[in-house]
């Protein structure tokens, strides 16, 4: 999962078919290479940026094994307000959660 963090300017260098735009890269979320370490995965959606009507966002992603992580969240029109959550999982487990 490499195409998380790095963007070969030479399409062909990303080894991926079809290969991903510099465009769709930069829509990425930003995550570390734990995140695929510990068997987490994206079930639903895969973008940093995520607009909402009436302030309501859920996101989803699965675990392949038990893990504990942390995240942050920003939203409004600076970034500045911000919710940070710590999760702990089981395996095989699915999170999708909720916010407003």
């Amino acid at each position: 999962m490499l195409i998380y963090s790095h963007c070969p300017v030479q399409l062909h260098w990303q080894l991926l078919q079809p290969a991903v735009s510099q465009s769709e890269f930069e829509s990425y979320p930003l995550v570390k290479s734990f995140f695929f370490a510990t068997g987490m995965q994206f079930l639903r959606q895969n973008r940093g940026v995520l607009s909402t009507r009436r302030g309501v966002v859920t996101i989803t992603v699965g675990f392949t094994q038990p893990t504990v992580f942390t995240f942050r969240l920003t939203y409004g029109k600076s970034g500045v307000e911000a919710v940070q959550v710590r999760w702990a999982t089981t395996a095989g487990e699915t999170l999708g959660k909720q916010w407003e």
